[in-house]
């Protein structure tokens, strides 16, 4: 259960507030990096590893993406019965190892399958990042905190592909994933260092398949967690087809050449803009407000929505709501 937030001591002993969003936000940086470093050097990649399809070379991003869905469904039966802080460590020395293994890959089925494992340790950073911090704080300052560490997340795709650019000028494009093992290395020795374990052993749960089942049924039967599912699945499915054919249709489609890590960084900065206006929203009006004011605000107006005419409409040309001036 979550601690309460009012109390004196800190939920998480040893480290003050902003370093604990600091590292929740490392964590989930790490998911960041293995996406968005790519995508300058997928060109360099599909030509060293002989791939005669330019599609083919999406499967980079998709393998790990693949493992890093996959493996989510286990990670948080596995920290309710053994903690947080060594099923997170766990993760992340599987996410070290492969990228290492990724980048002495000799061919490209070696490297997808290198690339699903590393999905597979980076998922254990989404879940207990999100366990952590709701062992240690619960409502809108929970909110609050996912939102800050977001924040600092984003940087991330702002950044990435620009160090991915880089490496590719230098050196070749294996170092990327060196660059990803050192980072993750880096975290493990923060996470070990200085991230106390956040469930009581008292909180601790067996594994029960009965209990995951039931688990299972009251979320699926659950209306508001399930719309809220739905909607965040759908966001992210088009947020994932973007990054996946971002490379393709920035630089090969329409030009953008070495623009294209800056045309990606300032979407990336949209979107961390938006979330730091939330953090500062989400503790004054509440969850609900805002994520169902956003989703409104993004969804288009049914009367600008063009459709086909029917026997007993005529065209009139647009809506006024769509015309210019």
């Amino acid at each position: 259960m979550p601690r309460d937030t009012q109390q004196t001591t800190s939920p998480h002993a040893g480290m003050s507030f902003a370093q604990f969003v600091a590292l929740i936000a490392a964590m989930m940086a790490t998911n960041a990096l293995a996406i968005d470093s790519m995508l300058p050097a997928l060109p360099q990649i599909s030509a060293s590893l002989g791939l005669t399809a330019d599609n083919q070379r999406q499967w980079v991003i998709t393998a790990y993406l693949l493992g890093f869905g996959a493996a989510q469904i286990a990670y948080g039966s596995l920290a309710d019965r053994y903690g947080r802080k060594p099923v997170l460590l766990t993760g992340l020395v599987l996410y070290v190892l492969f990228s290492l293994a990724c980048a002495l890959t000799t061919s490209f089925e070696m490297l997808l399958a290198a690339r699903a494992l590393t999905g597979v340790g980076a998922a254990a950073t989404r879940v207990l990042s999100v366990s952590i911090v709701r062992d240690c704080y619960s409502g809108r300052r929970m909110a609050q905190v996912m939102s800050l560490s977001f924040i600092v997340f984003l940087a991330v795709p702002i950044i990435a592909p620009s160090i991915g650019q880089a490496i590719v000028l230098v050196a070749p494009w294996r170092w990327i994933f060196g660059v990803m093992a050192v980072f993750g290395a880096a975290v493990i020795a923060w996470t070990a260092l200085k991230l106390p374990e956040t469930l009581h052993p008292e909180d601790r749960t067996p594994i029960s398949p009965k209990a995951i089942l039931g688990a299972f049924r009251t979320a699926l039967t659950d209306r508001v967690a399930m719309g809220y599912t739905i909607a965040a699945t759908l966001v992210l499915a088009g947020l994932f087809g973007f990054i996946n054919s971002a490379q393709q249709v920035f630089v090969d489609a329409l030009g953008a050449g070495e623009w294209f890590t800056l045309i990606f960084a300032g979407i990336a900065g949209g979107i961390a803009l938006a979330s730091l206006v939330n953090a500062r929203i989400v503790e004054r009006l509440g969850m609900r407000k805002v994520s169902h004011a956003a989703r409104s605000a993004s969804s288009p107006s049914p009367a600008c929505t063009p459709s086909s005419p029917t026997p007993t409409t005529r065209r009139s040309g647009p809506s006024p709501c769509c015309r210019a001036g």
